[in-house]
């Protein structure tokens, strides 16, 4: 049994609120290591206030790439959904 408390649920909105804005669910990747290795980055990382006023500012703006842990990852993640459905990010997608 998984026991989860508030601060792990917190870091967990902001990866899935970072991933939707990339049109990803969190939930929908399907390597078990790549999952936990983004959900480790989150929750480990020092940068929780700026990920919270990028994405409450701009969450299309790009700085959020600067210091992200996650951000090669979801990028590549991002990138691999967008070949797949046959579509080509646009500036909105950004």
């Amino acid at each position: 049994m998984q026991i989860r408390n508030a601060a792990y649920d917190r870091h967990l909105d902001l990866l899935d609120c970072r991933m939707t804005m990339l049109g990803l669910d969190l939930y929908a990747i399907r390597d078990e290591r790549i999952f936990e290795e983004v959900r480790r980055h989150c929750f480990n990382c020092g940068c929780r206030e700026a990920c919270v006023l990028d994405l409450q500012r701009d969450p299309n703006n790009p700085i959020w790439e600067t210091y992200c842990p996650n951000a090669a990852t979801l990028n590549v993640l991002a990138e691999a959904q967008w070949q797949d459905q046959g579509q080509r990010p646009t500036p909105q997608d950004w």
